[in-house]
């Protein structure tokens, strides 16, 4: 293993313990848990597996709930971790012995092995409530999906998440208030609402006379994560095919990958600047 190597699971591991540690993470991952209890409890769940077609639209409308409901915890949690290091002048002590390009990589890989955690965590919990319950409706629901629909549904919360993760760090990382933590998330966490917005309305009455391929090529070609959160309610709809999918996937990696370059830049740019300046300029900059 070389020394960048060790570098970033070192910035990865202490991200991860400092954030598992924190009262206010576990409120976060706890609250979805009382909704499926009370789910599992209360609700009259009778679902008709055999109608694939509302089977579809569950599954379409759950998923961008679910990846809005995890990039809202995890936007916030690392403008808390880049504002807390700028704050502390700590960064500035990093710059000196863990170059920019690992520091932000740990912070995402920190923040990825969160989200595994979480994951696992809500599956073993419900594994555990049905067993209790005698309640298996939502296994039997998953088996009655599509595997290809599942598999892209994982890996557009991955995308998307690490596009407003990367977008949150070049606004973070020009606070020099914790005051301010609220001014950066606050870009990547109105774009994660407009696209949440329309992934619910897209199943609203009426709206199936819009053509959502095309509105799905027009906002992808504008903002990467709009396609990996808006793609598997077309999926499940049927709206498009699972080859197109994939295939905008891959674009949106490319794109992903040149935005995550200009992070980078910005990222060392900010931590070394002590200057109170605008960010939401400096964000928005291109160096």
């Amino acid at each position: 293993m070389n020394f960048k190597m060790k570098q970033l699971l070192a910035v990865a591991r202490h991200e991860f313990f400092n954030q598992i540690k924190s009262f206010s993470y576990w409120i976060l991952v706890f609250i979805p848990l009382i909704i499926i209890t009370a789910l599992f409890r209360y609700a009259n769940l009778t679902i008709d597996f055999h109608n694939s077609d509302f089977i579809n639209m569950v599954w379409g409308l759950s998923i961008p709930i679910l990846t809005f409901l995890f990039c809202f915890i995890y936007v916030g949690m690392i403008a808390n971790s880049v504002a807390r290091d700028k704050t502390s002048k700590l960064s500035e002590m990093l710059m000196s012995i863990v170059d920019a390009k690992e520091q932000i990589n740990g912070k995402m890989l920190g923040i990825y092995m969160l989200l595994s955690c979480q994951i696992i965590f809500y599956i073993i919990f419900i594994f555990c409530l049905s067993k209790i319950m005698h309640n298996n409706f939502l296994f039997i629901f998953i088996s009655h999906v599509k595997i290809g629909l599942i598999v892209y549904s994982i890996l557009a919360l991955f995308v998307s998440l690490f596009i407003f993760l990367a977008m949150t760090v070049q606004f973070a990382c020009f606070i020099t208030d914790t005051s301010q933590i609220s001014s950066a998330t606050m870009p990547p966490m109105f774009l994660m609402m407009e696209i949440f917005v329309m992934s619910l309305l897209y199943y609203a009455p009426g709206m199936n006379e819009v053509n959502g391929l095309l509105l799905m090529i027009y906002f992808t070609c504008l903002f990467p994560p709009v396609g990996s959160m808006l793609t598997p309610p077309l999926m499940a709809s049927g709206n498009i095919s699972y080859l197109f999918a994939y295939s905008t996937l891959i674009i949106q990696l490319i794109i992903i990958y040149i935005l995550y370059i200009k992070s980078i830049h910005v990222f060392k740019y900010g931590l070394l600047s002590n200057k109170k300046k605008n960010i939401f300029i400096e964000g928005f900059k291109f160096r």
